[in-house]
């Protein structure tokens, strides 16, 4: 195996049980990609502390169209980001809820300035962001790779 290091690491019985448990259920094959993912995540989560951190992600939020104005408002904070927001994406959901996806990139405090402005909306149900540093390629709230 060229460019790997091998380690060792020691756990007691009952933490490697929960670890191998853990995943498993999420679709690992090994023990040592899931290592390396925690890795990646340790090290991502310094980024998010860097407000000045250029990072790259998306907003999902769903919404209640009816309620008084939450389009025109999610409309305008959008434009008021125009720097920070690529692209959109709109899903009906059913006859009262849409999903909209923004496609963000910028410096981490304001893209966390954005998606707080857009969850504090009234008629916005749920709002997350997830953001990758693009020149690390660490994650951060994504899932496991398989």
């Amino acid at each position: 195996m060229d460019g790997v290091t091998r380690i060792g690491v020691s756990l007691e019985p009952e933490l490697l049980k929960e670890f191998d448990e853990s995943i498993s259920s999420k679709g690992y094959v090994s023990r040592s990609e899931a290592i390396r993912d925690l890795v990646r995540d340790s090290l991502a989560e310094s980024e998010w502390k860097n407000e000045e951190e250029h990072m790259v992600g998306v907003i999902v939020m769903v919404y209640d169209h009816n309620v008084t104005n939450v389009g025109d408002k999610l409309t305008n904070i959008q434009h008021d980001h125009s720097g920070n927001v690529n692209t959109s994406i709109h899903v009906h959901l059913d006859h009262d809820r849409c999903m909209e996806i923004l496609i963000v990139e910028g410096k981490l405090g304001s893209l966390k300035k954005l998606a707080s402005e857009i969850t504090s909306i009234k008629g916005v149900l749920r709002g997350r962001l997830t953001m990758v540093s693009p020149k690390s390629g660490n994650m951060h709230h994504l899932g496991a790779r398989k």
